[in-house]
């Protein structure tokens, strides 16, 4: 109530609020009595209009600067008061007038972003109730009262309700641009409420493009922002990072303050994951600044979230509860419970707690965050805190307990992954949750050496199985359904039995599976201080190699002492594995890795490779025993002519997609060949290869500038084998945009492979620089050509995981096809490899003589056989260049004649390259 003295500046700063106005209503709205309302009527400020009076329009923007001026509520109050004075005049007065039903939707949507800020769901619905009710006579005003009601239900986890009054919305073709707008944004809202990441982006990104359409700024900012949170919870906080950055540029551009804080405190929780402490303490305290003087104090507490996490990365366990427990009273304040919040709050205090090796106070932190999920339906959190509990039990010494604890974490795990469809969603989902699996197989195999019984065993394998690669079986999984083939791909991971009973008697398959693999570059983990050891080890499993071994008939586990981090190649390394070729790197992996089963490699003619996390890195063939041989040259089988070996994404993709592929009823040979002679690092010898290849087999080449993608895709059903020889490059910011150069401005990528091609060849061979190259993320799934190959039909790849030089690629590939005719490809490939590295100068002069006398286009792409044994012998003693491709110029004129003995290409970076995933 105003005081009895007339506040005239007051009084008018009030009136600018609203449209029109009588005496009633400033009565009502104003709480101005008699005597106030008729002096004010008659002020020169006031103006008589069509439906009684209004603020003269001249004095409207000083009069509202006057209002903002005491508080950051005052104009809100006001449309509340407006709202419901109009409400009650349309009960008042049935039928109500159509001008009151205008004012009355005026205020409310005015307090549409009030309600939203302060997370007044309750509220907004039941003011869009109370109109709908008194059955509203427009149809846009009827569609804004639905919108509101749906929004509200949506935020009140009554989803399915909500989501079916937004989507009647959307199939209104005469729906207002905002409202369209608004409900997107609360369907994609809901979906990642309940973890439905796919779906979420999925609505943000028609969010942003109809915001685009309707040059809305605001909008465009919010889906961006919205977008951001999401990756956020994926752990792609790079990429939330960007579309936050941007979206900040957006609000401030629009003249948003209330936005902008928004954007402004998660790019300090993005900064924060992601170890920029610096960053996350400035941009927390300019968001908290700005909340304050906003009013908007219920965001204070996820400052207090965010300061909470920063004091207890630096150590400052005290400060970090303080801070955490004050960012709880906000949250479970009486009247204004924010759920959510407190969810993320008593988490970070669980693992707090649980740092400090509190266990009961952990638990019962966890308890009540468990609580606020299950009543969220927040499906991805309700996981992680079953994780986190296991993690307490087991340090309590209640394995029992914990056991149950992860397995109810895998399940829900699991039951998400599978209702996810986006393939890199499902991917970064479940990255987030590997730390899961390696708890578990940790504990399963605990158990088995605590009781020795050999079930344990089985479900641990079980489990690693489940952990990898799971999006691509997934995806082999529904194109196997989609096209009625392969009706064993199911996507449930293949058991012990199912692998043993695939595996042929002469073969040993070994499973690798690593923990404790801290994220590279920027990440939060990689920053916390080495003396905050409880907290990483709560964050972090311990560094482990597991190797699991088995044969058609006996599976044995090995733990090798290595540190799988130790494994990854440099910060943006353009060769991955090159650096495992140097010192004594190859005697120690084979020491580690592959002598522990030696017993079981007796009478083996076959090593599958299952790799996993940086183990994938490393080039197996180049390991080498104490005594100085090759894995290659191991001949455990009697009369054999060494080990072959073949490596695969996983036991159940080798088995069910490669092993259990029926024979390829195809029988066309073809062999693409580009040199690319303008690019920067032209071939020499890639046409001739190719068509020397379809020459051996009988089968069509197509070499030169010639387009080749149209032909591929038109015959790739009809082919028994596929050779491409010419560039690849492997694109690590976007693995499966690397591609394959099959002409001038002709690139074929994973991508396309993926969408486009259809294979049923039994063998493609790249024999492409980095062609093998994959990018190992979360989930240890592996992105790149080979993968792209395999999803596109081919049960065997040969391909090279750095470049190949130019002449040693035709030199493998030649020995290759030779031994195709008599061995499957992994034996083919090893012998070929063998027989190049101990090729000597006499056995090629030889060879290129042959050549040169048989075949006219590969001699003349060779040149001069003298001049390239010169320039051979000069790269092999170390001479200029890399040895990365002799087709360059010399810098000099150098002339050393080759030693008939010599074996030019003995080194392992020329011939270990290459190798064969798959069937083999």
């Amino acid at each position: 109530m105003l005081d009895s003295a007339f506040d005239r500046p007051l009084l008018l700063a009030r009136c600018s609020v609203l449209r029109w106005f009588d005496r009633a209503l400033l009565c009502t709205v104003l709480h101005c009595d008699d005597d106030m309302a008729e002096r004010l009527l008659a002020d020169p400020a006031i103006e008589v209009c069509a439906n009684g009076y209004r603020l003269h329009p001249d004095m409207a923007a000083l009069a509202r600067q006057h209002l903002l001026d005491q508080g950051p509520h005052a104009e809100t109050d006001i449309h509340r008061e407006a709202f419901l004075a109009y409400l009650a005049r349309m009960r008042q007065s049935q039928p109500h007038t159509l001008r009151d039903e205008d004012e009355c939707l005026y205020h409310l949507n005015a307090l549409f972003v009030p309600l939203l800020i302060q997370m007044e769901w309750t509220s907004m619905r039941g003011y869009a109730v109370q109109i709908l009710r008194l059955r509203p006579q427009r149809i846009e005003h009827r569609q804004r009262l639905r919108l509101l009601v749906g929004y509200a239900m949506i935020h009140l986890h009554r989803h399915e309700r909500g989501e079916r009054i937004l989507h009647t919305l959307l199939n209104h073709a005469q729906l207002a641009a905002d409202l369209r707008l608004k409900a997107l944004k609360a369907l994609a809202d809901g979906a990642w409420f309940r973890s439905r990441y796919d779906e979420a982006l999925g609505y943000y990104d028609r969010l942003y493009q109809a915001a685009i359409a309707a040059d809305d700024g605001i909008y465009q900012g919010i889906a961006l922002l919205n977008r951001s949170i999401v990756f956020h919870e994926l752990e792609a906080y790079e990429r939330a990072l960007i579309d936050v950055e941007r979206s900040l540029a957006i609000f401030r551009a629009c003249g948003d303050p209330i936005r902008e804080s928004h954007a402004l405190y998660h790019i300090a929780l993005f900064s924060l994951h992601l170890g920029r402490w610096d960053a996350a303490r400035r941009y927390c305290a300019e968001a908290a600044a700005q909340f304050t003087r906003l009013g908007m104090q219920i965001y204070l507490g996820f400052i207090a979230w965010c300061e909470g996490l920063l004091a207890h990365i630096s150590g400052d366990q005290e400060a970090s509860a303080a801070a955490y427990l004050r960012g709880l009273a906000i949250a479970e304040a009486p009247g204004g419970q924010q759920l959510s919040l407190a969810l993320d709050l008593h988490v970070n205090l669980g693992i707090l707690y649980q740092s400090a090796n509190s266990h009961q106070q952990a638990l019962d932190h966890y308890q009540h965050a468990m609580a606020n999920a299950l009543r969220l339906d927040r499906q991805h959190q309700i996981c992680l805190i079953h994780f986190r509990r296991g993690q307490v039990f087991e340090q309590m010494g209640r394995p029992g307990r914990a056991l149950l604890a992860y397995r109810s974490a895998i399940e829900l795990v699991e039951r998400m992954s599978s209702s996810t469809t986006i393939e890199d969603v499902k991917i970064s989902l479940l990255g987030t949750t590997q730390q899961i699996y390696e708890a578990i197989v940790l504990l399963c195999i605990w158990f088995y050496e605590q009781k020795r019984d050999r079930r344990w065993l089985e479900r641990a394998l079980n489990y690693v199985e489940r952990a990898r690669s799971r999006a691509f079986l997934d995806a082999l999984a529904t194109k196997a359904t989609t096209q009625q083939t392969l009706a064993a791909a199911a996507a449930t991971p293949a058991r012990l039995s199912e692998i043993q009973a695939a595996l042929p008697d002469d073969a040993l398959l070994i499973e690798y599976f690593s923990t404790g693999v801290v994220p590279r570059g920027e990440h939060l983990i990689a920053r916390i201080a080495a003396d905050n050891r409880k907290l990483r080890a709560i964050l972090v499993l311990r560094p482990r190699v597991l190797a699991f071994a088995i044969s058609h008939q006996q599976c044995e586990l090995f733990t090798p002492a290595i540190d799988p981090n130790r494994l990854r190649p440099p910060v943006n390394d353009r060769h991955p594995g090159r650096h495992l070729l140097l010192g004594h790197l190859p005697v120690t992996l084979y020491e580690e890795l592959i002598a522990p089963a030696e017993a079981m490699l007796q009478n083996k003619r076959l090593l599958y490779l299952i790799p996993h996390g940086p183990l994938h890195y490393i080039p197996f063939a180049a390991l080498q025993t104490p005594g100085g041989l090759s894995l290659l040259d191991l001949c455990p089988a009697a009369g054999g002519d060494g080990l072959a070996l073949a490596q695969a994404p996983s036991a159940t993709i080798l088995v069910r997609n490669c092993l259990g592929r029926a024979p390829s009823q195809a029988t066309e040979v073809l062999a693409l060949g580009f040199n690319d002679p303008h690019g920067p690092q032209p071939l020499r010898l890639a046409e001739a290869e190719a068509a020397h290849i379809a020459m051996k087999l009988g089968g069509q080449a197509l070499v030169g500038a010639q387009p080749k993608r149209a032909a591929l895709r038109q015959i790739g059903n009809q082919l028994r084998y596929l050779h491409i020889a010419g560039h690849a490059l492997f694109t690590p910011s976007d693995p499966l945009g690397s591609w394959l150069l099959l002409s001038e401005g002709d690139q074929l990528s994973a991508r396309e492979i993926i969408n486009e091609i259809s294979i049923d060849a039994e063998l493609v061979t790249l024999s492409s620089c980095t062609s093998g190259t994959s990018s190992v993320v979360p989930g240890d799934e592996l992105l790149g050509l080979p993968r792209a190959l395999l999803y596109a039909g081919a049960p065997t790849v040969v391909c090279t995981r750095w470049e190949a030089v130019d002449i040693v690629a035709l030199l493998v590939m030649d020995h290759f096809y030779r031994e195709l005719s008599q061995h499957a490809p992994a034996l083919a490939l090893r012998n070929a490899q063998v027989a190049v590295r101990e090729l000597t100068f006499a056995q090629l002069t030889d060879l290129l003589d042959g050549w040169n006398a048989e075949e006219g286009g590969l001699a003349s792409a060779i040149g001069d056989p003298q001049t390239l044994l010169e320039e051979i012998a000069l790269v092999s003693r170390g001479g200029r260049h890399s040895g990365m491709y002799f087709a360059d110029a010399p810098d000099q004129e150098v002339h050393i004649a080759p030693d008939p003995h010599e074996r030019p290409f003995a080194a392992p970076l020329l011939w270990a390259p290459f190798m064969v995933i798959g069937k083999g």
